[in-house]
């Protein structure tokens, strides 16, 4: 399985770098969301597949007290960071504000030693920081014997990462890496936190295509989403835009813009989720093909966070025999995920990395 590689890879690591086997190891999937951008944070709907691509971790208490040593295979050096540490905008910041969070300010006494192996790539769009938390929180309670339920793993993982890193995101990506399984969609609430397993068409295949342009959400797009959907709440007088229906799409016509088209965006995508989800039960595949597509169109359109070259990709994927393809996790940069039969896949393949040299397919479903 593609996680023992991993798994494997983390713990040879750990071996040469620290001189001894490390005492527990842990792994956790990325994920492409298939439908429902940017919602989760909004009190809406998603859904989104774990991946059989995925980050392991392996650690035991050791070192300096108070202190981490991190190691990835990744990069050639070990951090070395104390457990109390600010942000410093490294690949770290994601250990430590993990561990923050699961020792809730009574850190142990002991050093910790920690090493990473993932064949995510950053920046992709497929959730490398919450595969890199969940991992690294189940490798803990291996090691402390703290039982922690999947749905509590997420929510910590989603505390680590607005609190600590300082991105304001949404839990559809912890959630769906923590609770999910690579290969099964999870229609997921993310205002109850109830989801449901949801079965995928045999006839079709899910093709992932990192674009070439990597992301940072970190550094502003996606926070001013947040910022502009909080903005239109208020105007709106509601809790989160996910209490709206299109019913309401009325209402945002007196918004000013880009509220209006952002807001139009959340409305609009929540209700494509749930005739996503429709069609898929009832083999109608063309619809949900288009509604990928048009999900697409307003994420480009109404919620500015697609690119140029990924409206380009987009188009391109659906020349190339895609039924439907879009713009898949936050944006600005990343993956598309697309709709394709399984008889064109090879086809499908090699027209892209023949019309897109900078394109690169991460993974198929």
């Amino acid at each position: 399985m593609p996680q023992d590689a991993q798994i494997l890879q983390a713990q040879a690591l750990f071996q040469t770098t620290f001189g001894h086997a490390p005492s527990a190891q842990a792994y956790a999937p990325g994920r492409v969301n298939l439908m429902g951008e940017h919602t989760d944070y909004n009190g809406g709907v998603v859904f989104p597949m774990p991946l059989a691509l995925g980050t392991a971790v392996a650690l035991s208490f050791g070192g300096p007290a108070g202190m981490i040593q991190a190691r990835s295979a990744d990069f050639p050096e070990t951090v070395k960071r104390p457990l109390g540490d600010t942000a410093k905008d490294c690949w770290t910041d994601y250990l430590i504000g993990t561990l923050q969070v699961f020792f809730e300010g009574h850190p142990p006494t002991e050093g910790l030693q920690i090493t990473v192996a993932t064949d995510l790539p950053v920046g992709s769009g497929l959730s490398s920081s919450a595969a890199l938390e969940v991992a690294l929180l189940r490798a803990m309670c291996q090691l402390t014997g703290r039982n922690l339920t999947p749905v509590e793993i997420a929510i910590m993982a989603r505390k680590a990462e607005n609190t600590y890193v300082g991105m304001p995101c949404g839990i559809m990506d912890q959630y769906s890496v923590s609770v999910g399984t690579p290969g099964s969609a999870l229609f997921l609430d993310t205002r109850q936190l109830t989801s449901e397993p949801v079965a995928l068409p045999d006839s079709h295949n899910f093709v992932i295509i990192h674009s070439g342009l990597s992301h940072r959400l970190s550094e502003g797009g996606y926070e001013k989403r947040v910022t502009e959907c909080t903005a239109a709440c208020a105007a709106l007088e509601v809790e989160f835009l996910g209490d709206l229906s299109p019913a309401d799409l009325h209402r945002i016509t007196a918004l000013p813009d880009p509220l209006n088209r952002r807001a139009r965006h959340i409305i609009t995508e929540n209700d494509r989720v749930y005739r996503a989800i429709d069609a898929l039960k009832s083999s109608d595949l063309g619809r949900f093909a288009a509604l990928m597509t048009e999900s697409h169109q307003s994420q480009s359109a109404d919620y500015a966070v697609s690119l140029p070259e990924i409206d380009a990709l987009v188009t391109g994927a659906i020349a190339a025999g895609a039924d439907g393809a879009r713009l898949t996790g936050g944006g600005f940069g990343g993956s598309i995920v697309a709709f394709v039969e399984k008889s064109r896949v090879a086809s499908f393949t090699q027209k892209i990395t023949q019309g897109f040299p900078n394109a690169r397919v991460l993974a198929v479903t």
